[in-house]
């Protein structure tokens, strides 16, 4: 047998095998923005005080096995017990290690479509049968209705919802999380972006005390609203039995000592994300506006540090023509219901102001 044919052999489950991976194109650009992080770096002296921590440390010996400092001033933050915290490697491993704890062979996973693409593929990984809900992302809302008509057709349904929606920038109306719990569902309430949105619910931080339900997961990151993406650090929000039954399933020593220090002196200072938080929503304003200015262009209501539009030609040739004017955005023309769509995040007010010349020059 040549390389060449033990290369297509493999001992992985058929349902793997089937799937494609969750992948980034990866280029060079002097103006990135095609993953939706903060424009802004973590400030420099904020910089010195983590690292500081993190000299004092042992660096032979594994992290704090329950994050309890992290933990803590999570719960602190939010009104919570550190019972109802977990953290770790980015909020998709909290995702991932909370589909492998509700989610088996058979549990029917309804989700918005377009959305995140890691929800279906970690459902289906699971065993979940996958059961998207199409919807218009051009109306700046996720349809709500539609799930709840689909919910009492199943038994032991899990939704999963994303607001502010990636990539579409929709999110839940007032009060209609609490419909979805009403419903009897299992929810996994996935608010990455959630720090962007005006119309958060009781179920979010910003509620202070933030409420708690048995059958609801929150998945919130550092990522994005913090400024902290290179560092990883995400966490969930439950019921300490929820919590209890998903750390079962969660790899241990998943962060580590730098990431963990990172995030207590971020929380410390929340004074600076709500300044980038600001800066950012008004940009996002200025960003939709101008770009509405713009003949052949059409953008979709946005709640989150991205806009999502379409263009009148190929979403290829204008993503191709604006990386070589220097500018990275994110092609999501071959997502359902995105045909001529692109995203682009939020950027400084001088990458956005780049951003719009080349934008009008190729379309």
């Amino acid at each position: 047998m040549t390389v060449a044919d033990d290369a297509v052999k493999t001992r992985a489950r058929a349902v793997v095998a089937a799937m494609t991976a969750y992948t980034l194109e990866l280029r060079e650009a002097a103006i990135k923005l095609n993953q939706n992080e903060s424009p802004f770096d973590f400030p420099i002296e904020l910089k010195d005080q983590v690292l500081a921590e993190a000299r004092a440390r042992h660096w032979n010996i594994y992290p704090d096995f329950e994050a309890i400092a992290l933990r803590g001033a999570i719960a602190r933050a939010n009104g919570l017990s550190p019972d109802n915290v977990l953290v770790g490697n980015g909020s998709n491993e909290m995702l991932a290690s909370t589909i492998s704890t509700f989610i088996g062979p058979g549990t029917p996973v309804i989700f918005p479509r377009p959305t995140f693409a890691l929800y279906e593929k970690l459902a289906t990984v699971a065993g979940g049968v996958p059961i998207p809900v199409e919807f218009d992302p051009a109306t700046g809302t996720l349809p709500v209705a539609d799930i709840l008509r689909i919910i009492p057709a199943v038994e032991n349904a899990v939704v999963i919802v994303c607001s502010p929606n990636n990539p579409t920038g929709g999110s839940l109306g007032s009060g209609q999380l609490q419909t979805l719990l009403d419903s009897g569902a299992m929810v996994l309430f996935d608010r990455a972006y959630g720090e962007f949105a005006e119309t958060p619910s009781p179920y979010e931080p910003s509620a202070a005390p933030m409420q708690l339900h048995p059958r609801l997961v929150t998945f919130s990151t550092f990522s994005k609203a913090w400024g902290l993406a290179a560092l990883r650090v995400g966490w969930l929000a439950s019921t300490a039995e929820n919590c209890r039954e998903i750390r079962k399933v969660k790899l241990p020593y998943s962060l580590n000592i730098i990431s963990e220090a990172a995030a207590v002196v971020a929380l410390e200072r929340r004074d600076v994300r709500d300044a980038n938080v600001q800066r950012i929503v008004a940009e996002r304003a200025r960003l939709i506006a101008a770009m509405a200015a713009i003949p052949r262009v059409s953008t979709f209501p946005s709640q989150a540090n991205f806009i999502t539009f379409r263009v009148e030609k190929k979403a290829r040739e204008v993503f191709e023509a604006l990386h070589e004017r220097g500018i990275l955005i994110r092609d999501v023309s071959s997502y359902p219901r995105l045909a001529y769509c692109l995203r682009v995040s939020v950027g400084s007010p001088a990458q956005n102001d780049r951003f719009l010349q080349a934008l009008r020059e190729v379309v």
